[in-house]
């Protein structure tokens, strides 16, 4: 058993959520994902809020990085960048796949 720790992910099944599972799921990388209960309030939780002072979902803290991770558009680069996946480092095609 591999001592890496995963990143953690917090959402729910939602479409901005969902579009970060399934790019960790395809880049095959280790990560658990936590449950916040929107109905419950959960997300103005103090504990959440400090990982993301809007109160939004999804929320990506990676052990690669010093801070919590918000927005699935800047969560999704980071993943990509992380892998060195899927996101080309030549500026024409990069910002082809970022459209």
């Amino acid at each position: 058993m591999s001592d890496q720790k995963s990143i953690v992910l917090y959402g729910v099944n939602s479409p901005n959520v969902l579009k970060v599972v399934i790019m960790l799921e395809e880049l095959l990388l280790p990560y658990e994902l936590k449950f916040v209960s929107l109905f419950r309030g959960e997300q103005f939780s103090s504990e959440f809020l400090a990982l993301n002072p809007l109160g939004k979902v999804p929320v990506l803290i990676d052990p690669e990085w010093e801070k919590p991770l918000a927005d699935a558009g800047a969560i999704l680069i980071w993943v990509a960048e992380r892998s060195r996946q899927l996101l080309p480092e030549k500026s024409s095609d990069r910002y082809e796949v970022l459209q």
